[in-house]
């Protein structure tokens, strides 16, 4: 059975409608883009969609306004949940942050950096969690990734992470590390995968849900 899928305008937003064959609950999300998705199980109807958007209505305004308000602009930097203003300067030969700004030579060297960055600060949280897990990582990507935070290969030990993960804050970026490195012990989403999760991070359904303005 394929997925069915539709677009509604709600308060002037666009809502784009996905109908799933094995989905149970309705879900409703807001990407780091702005762009807004529910998915609902498969025989559900326009009506009950709308139904749900008016229920959630304020928080799917204040969360929209709210991501629509920090999306980066083409002067702007986000670090660790901080946005910083970028002043090119070919005098910085190396980025320096100042306060507000990231001071830097041109855009190649600031994506250099982003990623040295990423990658110190991604594997100081997997460090604190590997000891917990009784297994290998043999692998670390950092990579743009367009539609996920991570990936692991539970077979190969290889952990896979979007560099644009470096723009959230750490609470956010030790919930996705410890996400991965989970399924090398679990490679599923069944109960016991969440239940390992929750041992170790009693608060990681609320940091899920701020990492991908959703709700449930």
């Amino acid at each position: 059975m394929a997925v069915k899928t539709a677009c509604i305008n709600f308060y002037n937003l666009q809502v784009k409608l996905n109908f799933k064959p094995r989905v149970k609950n309705t879900h409703l999300r807001v990407a780091k883009n702005a762009q807004i998705s529910m998915t609902l199980p498969f025989r559900a109807t326009q009506k009950q969609a709308i139904d749900f958007l008016e229920k959630n209505k304020e928080w799917l305004i204040n969360t929209h306004e709210r991501i629509l308000k920090n999306m980066p602009k083409d002067d702007e930097f986000i670090l660790l949940g901080k946005i910083y203003k970028i002043k090119f300067d070919e005098i910085y030969k190396i980025p320096v942050i100042d306060d507000n700004e990231i001071l830097v030579k041109d855009k190649n060297l600031l994506e250099k950096f982003k990623k040295t960055r990423a990658k110190e600060i991604f594997s100081k949280a997997i460090m604190e969690f590997k000891p917990l897990m009784n297994r290998e990582v043999n692998r670390i990507t950092v990579r743009n990734m367009q539609t996920r935070w991570g990936s692991c290969n539970s077979r190969k030990g290889y952990i896979n992470l979007n560099i644009n993960l470096i723009e959230k804050d750490e609470e956010l970026i030790k919930y996705v590390v410890l996400h991965e490195l989970t399924h090398l012990i679990y490679p599923h989403h069944q109960k016991s995968f969440y239940n390992f999760i929750e041992r170790i991070m009693p608060d990681f359904r609320k940091r899920e849900k701020r990492l991908n303005g959703k709700i449930v």
